[in-house]
């Protein structure tokens, strides 16, 4: 068993990563690969128009979400958001971030990318009588 933590949101991908340079890559969710397997997986959209020529179906990457599966462990998170960063960043921004409430209060943290690295964001708790403390 271990701490599980829960995952949320989704960092989003500008401009998104064509399907030429996804076609082979570790962070697509395909059958083969469970989700269970990565704690981070690419969103891919897919778009389906009739052409002249017949039905094009364009796939990109649009997002960096979380893991659906249950009962994750977040110990890896930062690292995992990095290597896809690492992986299809060049050229590109990351906004938003992914939320991670972990199974004790106040365990709450995220992950978003700030120039380029993947990084831990804690909150500060502010109590009514004007005194901090970290989460």
């Amino acid at each position: 068993m271990g701490y599980v933590s829960y995952l949320s949101g989704e960092i989003i991908i500008e401009p998104p990563i064509p399907w030429r340079e996804l076609q082979h890559s570790p962070f697509v969710r395909t059958p083969e690969r469970k989700e269970w397997e990565r704690l981070t997986w690419l969103r891919v959209v897919e778009e389906t128009k009739e052409t002249d020529e017949g039905t094009l179906t364009r796939r990109e990457a649009v997002a960096i979400r979380p893991s659906q599966a249950d009962e994750l462990r977040a110990h890896s998170l930062v690292t995992d958001v990095q290597a896809i960063v690492d992986a299809h960043g060049a050229g590109r921004t990351f906004t938003g971030f992914i939320l991670v409430r972990g199974e004790e209060s106040p365990d709450i943290w995220r992950v978003a990318i700030e120039n380029g690295r993947a990084v831990e964001v804690r909150p500060r708790i502010v109590w009514p009588d004007g005194t901090e403390e970290e989460a």
